[in-house]
């Protein structure tokens, strides 16, 4: 059955869920060199990253979502939007 409005997930709300449950903001997320760990994007999708910079850049929330950074995706390489991140560790595999 379609819903009638899309039902989208506002980044806002996954942020504010997030650091209820114990994940850290982006101010302190490792740089490189420091180790893989769990990060929130955007989206709202749980990924194994690391940092590849050794310097923290970040852009400013805005209407798309709060305050984020850029990682890259452990598995993919990828790109990833990160919100909020914690240590990674096995239960989360």
């Amino acid at each position: 059955m379609k819903h009638s409005v899309p039902i989208r997930r506002d980044p806002y709300l996954v942020l504010e869920d997030a650091l209820r449950s114990g994940w850290q903001t982006v101010d302190t997320i490792p740089l490189r060199g420091e180790g893989t760990f769990m990060v929130i994007t955007l989206s709202g999708l749980h990924r194994r990253a690391k940092n590849r910079r050794d310097y923290r850049r970040f852009r400013k929330a805005d209407g798309y979502g709060p305050k984020r950074i850029t990682v890259n995706a452990v598995d993919s390489g990828n790109y990833l939007g990160a919100i909020a991140w914690k240590w990674d560790t096995p239960t989360d595999q």
